[in-house]
């Protein structure tokens, strides 16, 4: 089986009032939604923003919490997954890249979603809308006093060691599991078998949540516990290409081993490189409390 991958995005703008998305017309004859495909260890953000840039010129601003997989068969004996993210352009000065596409325009969603050719498109521009219309709400913290700031969330996550996962496994019931793990840059890490409960959960549903418990001291006196505990909300899936795999196992291993040399590092990567399961938990919402004497 061979495996192909692309990542792209839903661009749309504001313009009076009124909210445009951006279709390009191919040369092939048909009309899509910007994407291509992944080169080298992209990630599939670095992916859909050269896209971007090099069939628009345009600059945008992902929109978190987005993220939709179309997988199909171009061919037999392969299986492509293409990826769209959620983005915004500022302004709507566009062209378009020569060698694929003939011409890019900016629609108003009732004349885009008939215009896009394929019902995959289609539904995934009916997903970024009812996206924009309805976006995910994060009930606020019930107490706000203990409610912890988000640079301090955000070091409570790069100091953890392991923390709980929590997925909807089989038969709808949730599957949480105390995993080890690293942050790095609004993503968390984890490694592991690529068959069983875990995995299959993550390829079943994108959206995930992730605990970090930091401090927890019981006080006896005051009938009560001082605790400090991150919880991270998110689309989580498992990484299938290679320099993605790589990087991220890297950022693992220096995490809890740095004063390992990058040969040892790297020759003890390499020797289980082949049955390594990674996956990303990429943060939409973090939030934090804190109980602590007064």
């Amino acid at each position: 089986m061979i495996f192909e991958k692309s990542c792209g995005a839903v661009i749309f703008t504001r313009r009076d009032g009124k909210r445009l998305y951006l279709l390009e017309h191919m040369k092939k004859g048909h009309t899509s939604i910007c994407k291509g495909h992944v080169e080298g260890a992209e990630t599939e953000h670095e992916t859909a923003r050269r896209e971007i840039r090099e069939e628009t010129a345009l600059d945008v601003t992902f929109i978190e919490g987005f993220r939709r997989t179309i997988t199909y068969s171009p061919y037999e004996g392969c299986r492509k997954d293409v990826v769209f993210f959620l983005a915004e352009a500022a302004e709507t000065g566009s062209y378009a890249q020569p060698e694929e596409v003939d011409s890019v325009e900016w629609l108003e969603y009732g004349a885009a979603l008939p215009a896009l050719t394929h019902e995959s498109d289609r539904e995934t521009l009916m997903a970024a809308e009812a996206f924009l219309a309805s976006p995910p709400v994060f009930r606020p913290m019930r107490r706000g006093d203990r409610q912890m700031s988000g640079e301090k969330c955000l070091e409570v996550l790069e100091r953890g060691s392991s923390g709980v996962l929590a997925l909807l496994g089989d038969g709808g019931y949730p599957y949480a599991v105390p995993l080890n793990y690293v942050y790095h840059d609004g993503s968390i890490f984890f490694h592991g078998a690529g068959t069983g409960h875990r995995p299959d959960a993550v390829r079943a549903g994108e959206r995930a949540s992730f605990c970090v418990v930091d401090r927890e001291e019981t006080d006896p006196a005051h009938y009560t516990t001082r605790y400090r505990s991150v919880i991270a909300f998110g689309s989580i899936r498992e990484l299938d290409n290679e320099g993605e795999k790589r990087r991220a196992i890297g950022l693992l291993a220096r995490k809890y081993n740095p004063g390992d040399t990058p040969e040892h590092r790297n020759r003890y990567i390499d020797s289980d490189f082949g049955a390594l399961w990674m996956a990303e938990l990429r943060c939409h919402h973090v939030t934090g409390k804190e109980n602590s004497p007064q």
